[in-house]
């Protein structure tokens, strides 16, 4: 069964898919797991992010750690259901980096 995600959750899942990663990336946080990080509230029921470029590593890691961090974990961002802002990326707020991956706020 898997649970809501707190920032520890949130950080764990940052931390796992970092392992899996062959070459930079970027990874966007969207809706509750931006909110959770910034502390806007305590959980949230699916961490949604969107993976830049994508990345077949870590597109198959993500089944395997939903599972073993027993979080939802799904590919949606904003840009899918409407345009992107221009220079979206550019505004996007740094988190951290995790090996070769870089986090960020959408």
């Amino acid at each position: 069964m898997r649970e809501v995600a707190d920032a520890a959750r949130v950080r764990a899942f940052m931390s796992a898919i970092s392992a899996h990663a062959e070459t930079p990336a970027r990874i966007y946080f969207t809706g509750g797991a931006t909110a959770v990080l910034i502390g806007w509230r305590p959980t949230t029921i699916d961490v949604d992010i969107k993976i830049v470029p994508e990345s077949d590593s870590l597109l198959h890691a993500i089944p395997g750690l939903k599972d073993a961090l027993r979080i939802n974990v799904e590919l949606a961002a904003p840009d899918q259901f409407i345009p992107p802002l221009e220079g979206w990326e550019e505004r996007s707020i740094f988190i951290s980096q995790e090996g070769r991956l870089a986090f960020y706020h959408y």
